[in-house]
């Protein structure tokens, strides 16, 4: 939604858009864990999201403004782990856009998003195969019963081709977007270090000096909708000057009538120790007709075995999801990129069935014990609002 305030006697006036989502989810699941007690049950998870963005446009045609997004809990216990997820202030104009504060990374940015069963897509989701969120009810991250499985999993490329140099999603930086150009545009951002006002993070962490370039080109050919990306990132270890930290990533989605077809990709090397070499790819598909929309996506993501540092073994996730939904509000005005996680007015029902496998080298013992490996599935369905 939107509203425009008047300016006193200046020309311009105040556009205010204010909106956000919530979700719930409820799923059966089952796990089978190496080394500790399955886990089979009935649980529950909930995601929110609230935005508010002020924009002026003055007589010259520059836009400034401002963007705050704040996150709600995302777990199945219900902790209130939400708080200021994004903010930053812009300018836009002729010449581009510039962004300054808290906020993603040029190449993330300029990366389209794979198909996913329902709108806007599937990294914003507890439904998500790309964001750890699965995690919520299969344990494949962080230590289960005394049992240590993988790491790497929010913006790492264990659990997301949306992996980040800088380690996280969300970073104080200055960005620059360039005019889209016979459909090409290039982003550039960086960051004097990994840490996070917004989070409370140290300001001395391991990165510093972080670039992040991204570029994009989105066109039509006849039928065809067509979305390709690439980027490109690096950064200085401030305790390892032997360590060479690079990210690179690729993405594409092509679209006719109701089908879209789509992947990305990321890999990351050169870190201290290959703490968090890796590489990760979704591909998926999906078919909208009506107010429904059915998607297929599988997610593939490895990296070095947070156990055993140094030693060259690694873990793995296998992802494996069917998912549909259906619009309440099928005809209400969207907008929808495969760049950008854009609001609409939108009420969804969704269910979907997820199958994952974690397995690793070495079990926690060390090498000549076998991996705690995890193997489950997951049913459920849910409601999301849009507004």
């Amino acid at each position: 939604m939107a509203l425009l305030v008047p300016a006193g006697a200046s020309a311009a006036e105040w556009e205010i858009s204010v909106g956000g989502y919530m979700e719930q989810y409820l799923a059966f699941s089952s796990a089978d864990i190496g080394g500790a007690a399955d886990r089979d049950g009935v649980d529950a998870a909930v995601g929110t999201e609230f935005y508010f963005r002020p924009s002026i446009t003055l007589d010259n045609g520059l836009t400034f403004g401002a963007d705050l997004s704040l996150e709600g809990s995302a777990s199945t216990t219900g902790d209130a782990d939400g708080g200021i997820d994004e903010a930053f202030v812009f300018v836009r104009g002729s010449f581009g856009e510039i962004l300054i504060g808290e906020q993603e990374l040029a190449g993330s940015r300029l990366t389209p998003r794979p198909p996913g069963a329902y709108f806007p897509g599937p990294d914003a989701s507890i439904l998500s195969i790309n964001s750890g969120s699965i995690g919520n009810f299969i344990p494949f991250s962080g230590a289960v019963g005394g049992v240590e499985t993988g790491d790497d999993v929010y913006r790492g490329t264990l659990g997301s081709s949306f992996a980040s140099i800088a380690g996280g999603d969300n970073q104080p930086s200055i960005t620059y977007f360039t005019p889209r150009f016979a459909g090409f545009q290039l982003g550039l951002s960086y960051a004097r270090d990994s840490s996070s006002s917004l989070t409370g993070s140290s300001t001395y962490t391991d990165l510093r000096h972080i670039f992040d370039i991204g570029a994009n080109y989105v066109n039509s050919f006849g039928d065809f909708d067509v979305a390709i990306s690439a980027r490109w990132g690096t950064a200085e270890n401030r305790f390892d000057p032997r360590a060479d930290p690079q990210l690179w990533g690729a993405g594409i989605s092509v679209e006719r009538g109701g089908f879209t077809i789509g992947g990305n990709w990321s890999e990351s090397r050169g870190s201290s120790r290959a703490r968090n070499d890796g590489v990760a790819y979704e591909v998926g598909i999906s078919y909208e007709t009506g107010p429904w929309t059915f998607a297929f996506t599988h997610f593939h993501g490895q990296n070095t075995d947070n156990e055993h540092i140094g030693f060259g073994p690694e873990e793995r996730l296998e992802t494996f999801q069917l998912g549909v939904s259906y619009d309440l509000n099928y005809g209400a005005t969207r907008v929808e990129s495969p760049f950008s996680l854009a609001w609409a007015d939108k009420a969804e029902i969704f269910g979907s069935i997820t199958a994952v496998n974690f397995d690793e080298d070495v079990g926690d013992p060390g090498f000549g014990t076998p991996g705690n490996d995890v193997d489950g599935f997951v049913i459920g369905t849910g409601f999301r609002l849009s507004f």
